[in-house]
């Protein structure tokens, strides 16, 4: 009976044994707690703490392990009696962001390990970040268009210097749709005063934002500065808008022509129409209008309206605007671009504004698609109207030299937009 219970003793020992064996302590990790977001360049405290209970002094602590950039350790101190909660008192450099971080060696022979009293070493090196005071940014001098120039140079202001690289400002903050970045410099030494030179890449807005970066490495001073931008600041350029309106239509050759040159080139335009025009084809009103195009009113019958009486006056153009319907907007352009104050004043009175142009392309006087493409382009400045026939016989040096005109000024990111709505 006694040989088996010390047998049985014996097998409980082995299992112990065994199971002390098979044991391990906890890891041993650490973490920064209660670190404020920005600092206002006063001292400030951040709370250190560890899983377990370490061996090493508040002196190790201070002047070994924990590092410190922009600014220095004023005080460590242990919270309490168990030693796994440390309170810390930083001093920033100023107002540059400051980031702390627990860089002790990896086990527990070296100067800087930190322990638990069974030797288990700190297996994470944690780190905070406190950003210093928030900076602000603007655009300034912004230009009215990006159209037609190869670069866009902008100036930013800061209402402090950020010390940061022209790299890092421009690949972690400065972004652009509609466009690339250059180069930024400095345009001052101060740091306060910034450039970014932009190549517009198409017809769209070009817009640029400056915003902090979402996340930095430790020791990355270029990116942890740049963190104290505030919420950042956006501009937007737009593309220059020529307007550019079509006579006389439709017509059953001409204007299909033109819809097609139109839409290869992405371009909305107005049609000044003729109201006969306008019952004999309803199929171009109703294609001219899907494609995004839209009517306007020139006359019943291309008329002249200097020297009408009221009566003549008001039926050419209400029974145009009639025959547009739901199509018609409130805009109106005298035939041959005659008019006097009578014409204008008529015209209000029915609603309707007098749409001139701002340049002339001539493509009524036929003189070869070459000089007509030359004269859309010369005349092709921010708002420009300008008048093309769609009507009034052969218009096939118009149609060439609309869509050599529209290549180049397309290369150039002009916008082409109706000049009534």
């Amino acid at each position: 009976m006694l040989g088996g219970t010390a047998a049985l003793a014996a097998i409980w020992l082995l299992l112990g044994v065994a199971a002390l064996s098979n044991w391990q302590s906890p890891a041993l990790t650490a973490q920064f707690e209660a670190a404020p977001t920005e600092h206002d360049e006063t001292a400030f405290s951040v709370l250190l703490r560890f899983s377990e209970p370490i061996l090493t002094g508040a002196g190790t602590l201070d002047s070994e392990v924990l590092t410190v950039t922009s600014g220095t350790i004023a005080a460590v101190r242990r919270v309490g009696d168990r030693a796994n909660l440390w309170a810390l008192r930083i001093v920033p450099d100023g107002r540059s962001t400051v980031g702390i971080r627990l860089n002790a060696d990896w086990g527990c022979s070296g100067p800087r390990a930190i322990c638990t009293q069974h030797l288990v070493p700190l297996s994470n090196r944690p780190k905070a970040t406190v950003l210093g005071p928030h900076v602000t940014a603007a655009f300034l001098d912004a230009i009215d268009h990006h159209s037609g120039l190869d670069r866009v140079a902008v100036r930013i202001g800061l209402s402090e210097p950020i010390a940061t690289s022209a790299r890092a400002f421009s690949d972690l903050a400065l972004g652009v749709d509609g466009g690339r970045v250059e180069r930024v410099r400095r345009v001052d030494d101060s740091g306060e005063l910034w450039e970014a030179t932009v190549i517009p890449e198409s017809s769209d807005d070009l817009v640029l934002s400056l915003a902090p970066p979402s996340g930095c490495a430790f020791g990355d001073l270029d990116c942890l500065n740049l963190r104290r931008l505030a919420d950042g600041a956006s501009l937007t350029i737009p593309a220059a808008t020529i307007h550019l309106t079509f006579d006389d239509g439709p017509h059953p050759v001409n204007t299909p022509i033109i819809l097609d040159i139109l839409k290869r080139h992405d371009a909305r335009a107005t049609f000044f129409v003729v109201g006969r025009a306008v019952d004999a084809y309803p199929e171009l009103i109703q294609r001219i209008v899907s494609e995004g195009h839209t009517l306007a009113n020139h006359t019943w019958a291309h008329d002249d309206l200097v020297g009408l009486s009221e009566d003549e006056f008001d039926r050419t153009l209400l029974r145009t605007q009639l025959a547009l319907g739901e199509h018609a907007t409130p805009c109106f352009r005298p035939p041959n671009l005659r008019f006097d104050e009578e014409t204008v004043r008529r015209a209000a009175n029915l609603g309707l504004n007098m749409i001139l142009n701002t340049g002339d392309t001539s493509d009524w006087r036929r003189p070869g698609a070459a000089v007509i493409a030359a004269n859309i382009v010369a005349a092709a400045e921010p708002g420009a109207i300008l008048v093309l026939h769609d009507g009034g016989g052969d218009r096939s040096q118009t149609t060439l030299a609309l869509d050599l005109a529209l290549t180049y000024l397309g290369l150039k990111r002009y916008s082409f937009e109706p000049v009534c709505e």
